[in-house]
């Protein structure tokens, strides 16, 4: 089996973002830039509208272990990839459940095999999760 590396995953994220916009019109997408901007300069700590505080945590977690810190750039969390997130699930009913069910299954898989939560497993068992899909 082929491996997939870091930048050929962010490559085909970026493939997704540019398919997506085309899911959401411009002004769906433009208003949830604008609030997650205004979210970003605010002192008070994001609170997410969508997510539970579980599911915010887990999406912080596996947007920065496929978009890291490096040298060149900041990480998805740093650059406001969780608040973008949170604000585009609102506006989409028919993905909420798909997206929920997706956060559900990290959580049942990391129990099945480490017997813990996702957020919860060690970085090399998150990973192993992560590389089987």
């Amino acid at each position: 089996m082929a491996t997939i590396g870091r930048r050929q995953a962010l490559q085909l994220i970026g493939s997704a973002s540019l398919a997506a916009g085309f899911v959401w019109t411009d002004e769906e997408s433009l208003d949830a830039q604008r609030r997650t901007q205004q979210a970003r300069r605010t002192a008070a700590p994001f609170k997410p509208a969508f997510f539970t505080t579980h599911e915010y945590a887990t999406v912080v977690m596996l947007a920065d272990m496929i978009i890291p810190r490096d040298d060149r750039s900041v990480s998805a969390s740093e650059g406001g990839v969780p608040q973008f997130m949170d604000f585009m699930m609102l506006d989409q009913p028919t993905r909420q459940v798909p997206m929920r069910g997706g956060l559900a299954w990290l959580d049942l898989e990391s129990q099945s095999r480490f017997n813990t939560t996702f957020r919860s497993a060690t970085e090399e068992h998150r990973a192993l999760i992560l590389d089987d899909l």
